[in-house]
């Protein structure tokens, strides 16, 4: 019987197999390195795109606490410069502030941040904010496989523009805005993420009454309500849903920083306190009750009144050439002798010439307020104090009108600042040890002003009838006060800068 040898066979077999193991070993590890290579290329790409919105981020917030700076030192560019800022004539109009922080590891984090003002209608900047990030990009000069456009990817590689020779964003656009576009080479590759905010003014009145500490209202005979002076004169309106003017009489919203509330009289407008055992069982609320809405006003700084003029009791002619923005500035001692200012009229030559025009003047006052003050048509007046206010009524005297009627601007044209209420406005500078100050209003007659004073304790005593908006720490009246708050006073001081828009550019 014959035999058949087979080793041979068995050997090629063998030797193919292991070829075939070879080549796909070999497939195996090109597709892994090639795939190792592109997953960290995109890895560091991706970190890097995040990183580059935390760098713009945080130049952004850096920006914004210069701004919050100028609600008490004033000037745009002196606040800017003196904390490491440079002054550049774009991106146009110009000027701006522009400022370079660098951070991260090995500083591979850098933001390049431009902030430039406009004037808003009332006389106080709004900040542009533009913080451009920049992450450094480590590695091979090339982008993962992630362009593709479904619902996983979303096309990531053309999304982040990486700049690997120039910088694309000068080239295309410039400034942002298309001026000045240039052909740039980076140091190094990036990413670079720009966004823009608009930093505007928190103003101290955003409504009628408020209260820090306690509420201590109007008893039956009193009432709070609102009204709007661009329609005219005061007239109650708030019971009586067919009057034309009623849904401006039931804005009379009230707002308690604590549990300490009571009123015996109606509140023709919304109720929020902080704990108050309020219901619209208890009290006369026409609107909605809230009792979990804490809540902190901040303090009222001096003024800078180096530049000031000395004032004096008598008196008071406001210069011509003033503007929301530059008051006529003054400094007293105190006011407790009598203090009449007046303003200026139209030019010659003008529309309405003669006639009263909006004019301005700040004052601040190192003591007690006192005696009678008398504001002209068209005098718009901001007094601070650092004592305590006392004064009937009636010593309170403020000769505009609701409505504007008569009024002018310098131009002649006529005068859109319809608030009486709005040209008398008290300021109370928060005393740095902490004590309370007092305004003491007392009868006869009523009071057309604003009174900001968040350390105050803010009592009405008799008949009188306040118009106008109140912030302070206590609020008592009696039984036959009242308090009618003007729709018309928005603003007054910014006591604070707030974040109005965000978005990023991603040209």
């Amino acid at each position: 019987m014959m035999k058949k040898c087979l080793q041979k066979q068995s050997g090629s077999t063998m030797i193919y197999a292991l070829l075939t193991i070879v080549i796909l070993s070999l497939i195996a590890a090109n597709v892994l390195v090639n795939s190792t290579t592109r997953y960290n290329v995109s890895s560091k790409q991706v970190k890097g795109w995040k990183e580059a919105l935390y760098a713009a981020e945080a130049g952004g917030d850096v920006a914004f606490a210069e701004v919050r700076k100028l609600v008490t030192s004033g000037s745009f560019s002196a606040q800017f410069v003196a904390d490491g800022w440079s002054v550049s004539a774009s991106p146009t109009p110009g000027p701006a502030c522009v400022k370079t922080i660098t951070f991260g590891q090995g500083n591979g984090l850098s933001a390049t941040v431009t902030v430039d003002s406009a004037t808003s209608t009332n006389g106080f900047a709004c900040y542009r904010i533009r913080s451009v990030g920049t992450a450094k990009l480590f590695g091979l000069m090339r982008v993962g496989m992630d362009d593709r456009m479904n619902s996983v990817t979303k096309g990531d590689s053309l999304i982040r523009k990486i700049d690997f020779k120039y910088d694309h964003f000068l080239s295309a656009y410039g400034d942002g805005d298309g001026n000045n576009t240039t052909i740039q080479a980076v140091a190094n590759p990036q990413i670079t993420r720009r966004i823009e905010t608009v930093a505007v003014p928190q103003w101290s009145f955003t409504g009628a009454l408020v209260a820090t500490a306690g509420f201590n209202g109007p008893g039956p005979a009193g009432w709070i309500d609102s009204y709007d002076s661009k329609n005219g004169a005061y007239y109650f309106a708030a019971n009586n849903p067919l009057d034309p003017h009623y849904s401006d009489a039931t804005n009379g919203d009230v707002a308690v920083g604590s549990s300490s509330f009571s009123s015996g009289g109606p509140i023709y407008g919304n109720l929020t306190t902080d704990g108050a055992n309020a219901t619209h069982s208890n009290t006369q609320v026409s609107g909605t009750i809230d009792n979990t809405v804490p809540f902190s006003i901040p303090p009222v700084v001096k003024p800078d009144t180096t530049l000031y003029l000395p004032g004096s009791s008598g008196t008071l002619i406001v210069p011509p050439g003033t503007t929301p923005s530059t008051p006529a500035q003054y400094v007293y001692s105190s006011l407790s002798s009598g203090l009449t200012i007046n303003g200026q009229n139209v030019l010659p030559l003008l529309p309405n010439a003669g006639k009263p025009a909006e004019t301005y003047v700040t004052i601040v006052v190192n003591g007690n307020v006192g005696g009678p003050i008398t504001i002209g048509q068209g005098v718009n007046a901001k007094i601070y104090f650092t004592g305590n206010l006392s004064s009937k009524a009636n010593d309170l005297l403020n000769n505009n009108v609701d409505g504007a009627t008569g009024i002018y601007n310098m131009d002649g044209t006529p005068s859109t600042d319809y608030s009486r209420a709005g040209h008398m406005r008290f300021y109370g500078i928060s005393p740095t040890d902490g004590s309370t100050q007092t305004i003491n209003v007392t009868p006869p007659g009523n009071i057309w002003a604003t009174f900001y004073a968040p350390n105050a304790d803010l009592s009405m005593i008799g008949q009188p009838d306040i118009f106008g908006a109140i912030v302070c720490k206590n609020f008592t009246g009696n039984g036959n006060t009242g308090f009618h708050y003007d729709k018309e006073i928005i603003g007054g001081i910014p006591i604070d800068y707030q974040v109005a828009s965000y978005v990023e550019d991603i040209r």
